[in-house]
């Protein structure tokens, strides 16, 4: 049986949906993701429409101009991921701050995480996305008034109406289409302010993360036509059903980066990337690598069997009824159980997920525990697909997936014996009685030496332009 990921690339072959555009908006490249998010039968409703505090907005236009100062040439610009993580007293972006310390000339390009910013920041040289993208909003709303957009979600409904029957509903294709509408106008305001700001700046190289974000798209595709080098930084889990990274042989894609910094080796064959192998480049991740000596020697676990529950919302919905029969199957003097929240979690989680709060679940939010400290304490990690999954096997914890959720996402991992499939509670206390620890080489996953990796990588690129 063909999974979803192969059906949907089978479709934008035959009917050559790469291809398609309006004015040069390449309009399926950007919708391409939701639509995988559809057939998948995630609830989409509120995949990118985060309440809108606009006052708030209002002061964030105001204060963080975009305006950019060319005093002295610019060696790298890093665009961060904007939801990030707080320590010592700043939140910092777990994979752009530090290699960008070690350059410098760098600039750091920041968005916005859910229409807000997590601040204070650790990053220097910062020029924030704030006002071009509350602008192309703006344009996008007003836009919608005259006649035309309508006119270009007609066209994008009529042009893919054939091409995805059978894979999601007429209504959704009509979303798609109402989508991509909006999107065309957002993509023109974005792609000339942003253009406008890469020739006065003129980095010698561009570092992402997210490649498959709208802005990071519009900025690769900038690029390809100035002639400037784009890598994206491994930020998650990259697999045969994560739709961002495959693409059907022969494909050309401007807005893919020209290289990825993977985490491993392991990764390199892990999907049908449009570009070669040789640009597909094992640095490892300095987070990960600094977090595992940290909690690694200082494991202070419960003598009791500790359960982690690796939550990733509502991509992964039977998790919390499995931890909640898994209570209700166990001693809790005997089993722990603890239920790490994902961040986008964190705020909603007693409305979403109201069953958590049994008796004898640790649910970890933002105050609670780190994912690293979860880990240390921990004997078996219960997921689905996560890139946790991946930094729990540096603790050698056993780990089991859920196939209500995972499907084939991780079916490598389950072949090779390092991780067990699970069903049910009643899997979980079986296979928790009887596990016997699987030796594996954790280097093939995460490369290690990897700050010292990502700058000789870079520095070897910058020397080549």
């Amino acid at each position: 049986m063909k999974t979803m990921v192969e059906k949907l690339l089978e479709r934008e072959e035959k009917y050559h949906l790469c291809e398609k555009e309006i004015n040069g908006f390449q309009y399926w490249q950007y919708e391409r993701f939701y639509v995988d998010k559809c057939m998948r039968q995630i609830d989409t409703a509120n995949l990118d429409n985060n309440k809108v505090d606009v006052w708030k907005l209002l002061k964030y236009y105001l204060r963080n101009s975009d305006h950019f100062k060319k005093t002295e040439p610019i060696g790298i610009c890093f665009i961060s991921h904007p939801r990030r993580q707080f320590k010592d007293g700043y939140y910092e972006c777990i994979y752009t701050d530090a290699l960008a310390k070690k350059f410098p000339d760098s600039i750091t390009f920041e968005n916005f995480f859910a229409r807000d910013h997590l601040e204070p920041i650790l990053s220097t040289n910062v020029l924030y996305m704030d006002r071009p993208i509350i602008e192309a909003e703006i344009y996008e709303r007003v836009m919608g008034f005259f006649k035309r957009k309508k006119s270009i979600s007609e066209t994008i409904y009529k042009e893919l109406t054939v091409a995805l029957k059978g894979l999601i509903t007429e209504e959704q294709v009509v979303e798609v289409a109402r989508r991509g509408a909006g999107d065309y106008y957002r993509y023109q305001y974005l792609r000339t302010k942003f253009k406008k700001i890469l020739e006065k700046m003129k980095p010698k190289a561009v570092v992402e993360v997210v490649s498959y974000g709208p802005k990071c798209m519009i900025i690769n595709e900038l690029c390809k036509d100035m002639g400037i080098p784009t890598i994206e930084l491994q930020h998650g889990w990259i697999g045969k059903e994560h739709i961002a990274y495959n693409y059907a042989p022969g494909s050309v894609v401007k807005q893919f980066p020209d290289k990825i910094y993977l985490f491993g080796e392991y990764y390199k064959t892990s999907a049908d990337f449009p570009i070669s192998q040789r640009n597909l480049i094992a640095t490892g991740f300095p987070h990960y690598e600094r977090e595992v000596q940290k909690y690694n020697n200082c494991k202070c676990r419960d003598l009791r069997c500790t359960v982690l529950f690796l939550s990733q919302g509502k991509y992964a919905p039977s998790l919390p009824q499995l931890a909640v029969d898994l209570r209700r199957m166990t001693q809790e003097e005997k089993v722990r159980i603890i239920y790490k929240l994902h961040p986008v979690e964190y705020s909603t989680w007693k409305q979403t997920t109201p069953q958590l709060m049994e008796k004898g679940i640790e649910v970890v939010d933002l105050k609670g525990m780190s994912l690293y400290e979860c880990f240390a304490n921990s004997d078996v990690q219960v997921g689905a697909y996560s890139t946790a999954i991946y930094e729990g096997l540096g603790f050698g914890l056993c780990t089991l997936l859920s196939m209500q959720d995972t499907g084939d996402y991780l079916q490598d991992l389950i072949e090779d014996g390092i991780a067990e499939r699970i069903e049910s509670a009643a899997d979980i206390v079986k296979k928790i009685q009887h596990h016997e620890p699987i030796a594996y080489d954790i280097h093939y996953f995460w490369k290690g030496n990897a700050l010292h990796n990502l700058e000789q990588e870079l520095r070897m690129q910058l020397s080549h332009l």
